[in-house]
């Protein structure tokens, strides 16, 4: 029998759509995090000469990037034809809220029914999540807190609604990174922490009622520090001297 040697494929062979489409979830992809991360402010126009350049393709993967992005809802086309990353607007955050409470019980209620629940995997998010909070580590704390959620999608083993909920979860991460983590004070992070440890321990007690309750607490207090954070801080309490009589001064 003849020695058989594997061959690279040559690159020059694949059609070009297939590199271009490849080129496009890269772009997609990086996009997305840096946006959901905010190293890309909201509002910021997104200029499709200059991210050809930067990745080093042409501006039509380009395109097919930004249309991915707009169908998440992560930018917006202008009527001037240019994109913009979508600005964050409270106007429907209690419905949204809403949503992603529901979609967070009912997860963990399927994860903790499923008896699936691996102790040596969901400590270490806790573990992870307090230490990088404590150290003010924001956005690898957040992975953290993440990461126990995907978990969870992973434990409740219900395609749907894993798939709805991390799409709720990645829509909120912009939101909590601008209203929930920079408003934390001492004793809010002692709090989370708890919250959190509460429902690892819910869920390795396989008890589906123990975790509902767990996330609606977590909540309670999440939103508790966003009402907080969006509140006037000092403008009730700011001592005024009244204003001069103008008819007073001296001409």
């Amino acid at each position: 029998m003849e020695n058989q040697t594997e061959t690279t494929p040559d690159i020059s062979t694949i059609d070009e759509p297939a590199r271009k489409k490849r080129g496009a979830l890269l772009v997609h992809e990086k996009l997305r995090e840096d946006i959901q991360w905010m190293r890309i402010a909201p509002g910021s126009a997104l200029d499709e000469v200059a991210l050809a350049r930067q990745f080093d393709v042409s501006r039509t993967p380009i395109r097919e990037a930004l249309l991915l992005l707009s169908n998440e809802g992560f930018v917006h086309f202008l009527q001037n034809r240019t994109t913009i990353v979508a600005p964050l607007s409270l106007e429907n955050q209690s419905a949204f809220l809403d949503t992603f409470i529901l979609l967070s019980r009912a997860l963990v209620r399927a994860a903790a029914s499923n008896h699936r629940a691996d102790k040596s995997h969901l400590v270490d998010f806790v573990t992870d999540f307090a230490h990088h909070l404590d150290a003010g580590n924001t956005e690898t704390a957040f992975r953290a807190l993440l990461g126990l959620f995907r978990q969870c999608a992973d434990l409740a083993m219900n395609f749907f609604l894993a798939k709805y909920f991390i799409e709720a979860q990645d829509a909120s991460v912009r939101m909590r990174l601008l209203y929930y983590f920079p408003h934390m004070t001492d004793q809010d992070k002692t709090e989370a922490i708890a919250r959190m440890q509460q429902i690892v321990s819910a869920l390795l007690s396989a008890d589906p009622d123990a975790c509902d309750r767990a996330v609606q607490a977590a909540f309670r207090s999440e939103t508790g520090v966003i009402q907080r954070g969006l509140g006037p801080r000092f403008g009730h309490d700011m001592v005024i001297s009244p204003a001069t009589d103008m008819t007073q001064v001296p001409k």
